[in-house]
């Protein structure tokens, strides 16, 4: 039970979280909330931890819920199944050229891809073309951004500026747009800024962890790096954070790192000050008891051992019983 004893999850298991989930009896509420713990609260990933069915998580989450130790939450909405990217219609050449003849929208759009790829259009990348505006029903504009956005992205990928996508990626990217919702100019306009905002800090963040040539982030890294701009947090937070990453983990953990984030950023902190001050234990007046309205701000290394010990011989019992 030694991971409790970081600083960070002491504020998360406390002495009363302890004797409610005891009290209760209930061992999977137990490995739920454990679960929870060790992924810096993230609920949504804590399931899949356990490697439980939908309905396992959803039992033990209400039982948190009744030991008010878990808000209550609404069932996300199925996500719609995605388009299987071999489903596309076959185009004949003649359909191609049909377009091309017959639809000026689509004329105007072929010219601008093409002058973003800077050559000229195969018969199988018009096809790719049409599938974006024909079987997506993507509107030109929001095609132009696309293929943009994925120019953009090859470029800072290969570090590189003369590098150009081709229609293959960008067709990929359309679906994956489609199955995110992108599907007009205000969305992809909102999604570009993100990732404009990503871009402008990725290398910062980078750098701060210890990278030491310029390079572009790899999907994962730009996952988590993502996350942290979402939700505003500052450079020198993230500087703490790697700090403490390294101290505990002797090397730098990106899962770790995110969980320290996630637990500052739930506590509220905004500042290294504030994330320090906040893995300080209470201050103590002379005869060792604390501060008047400070008894309950952090529990003693003695009170979460011993609830440490409750928990485990409680998980022990249920594990025997079973």
């Amino acid at each position: 039970m030694s991971a409790l004893l970081l600083p960070n999850e002491i504020l998360s298991m406390s002495a009363q979280a302890a004797r409610r989930l005891v009290e209760a009896g209930d061992g999977d509420a137990a490995l739920l909330y454990l679960a929870m713990l060790e992924r810096g609260g993230d609920a949504r990933s804590a399931g899949a931890r356990l490697r439980w069915p939908q309905e396992r998580v959803d039992r033990a989450w209400d039982r948190l819920t009744g030991m008010e130790l878990a808000e209550k939450r609404t069932p996300a909405p199925e996500p719609a199944a995605p388009k299987p990217e071999d489903s596309v219609p076959e185009y004949s050449q003649k359909d191609l050229t049909d377009a091309l003849d017959q639809e000026p929208q689509f004329q105007g759009l072929y010219q601008e891809v093409e002058r973003i790829l800077s050559r000229p259009m195969s018969d199988s990348d018009l096809k790719c073309l049409y599938v974006l505006y024909d079987s997506l029903g993507l509107s030109p504009e929001v095609i132009l951004m696309l293929a943009g956005y994925v120019a953009r992205k090859v470029r800072r990928l290969k570090n590189s500026p003369g590098a150009r996508p081709r229609m293959p990626q960008i067709q990929r990217e359309g679906f994956r747009w489609k199955r995110l919702g992108i599907d007009t100019v205000e969305r992809a306009e909102e999604y570009l800024r993100r990732e404009e905002l990503t871009d402008q800090r990725e290398w910062k963040i980078l750098s701060i962890i210890g990278v030491k040539e310029p390079r572009a982030a790899v999907e994962r890294e730009r996952e988590y790096i993502q996350r942290w701009v979402t939700l505003g947090l500052s450079d020198a937070l993230i500087a703490l954070a790697y700090e403490r990453t390294v101290f505990q983990k002797k090397e730098m953990n990106w899962a770790y790192m995110n969980k320290i984030l996630l637990s500052w950023h739930e506590a509220g902190y905004t500042t290294p000050e504030q994330a320090r001050q906040g893995d300080r234990p209470p201050q103590r007046r002379r005869g060792g008891k604390a501060a008047p309205g400070q008894e309950s701000v952090q529990p003693s290394t003695e009170r979460i051992r011993k609830n440490a010990d409750w928990l485990d011989q409680f998980l022990e019992e249920q594990r025997k019983g079973t």
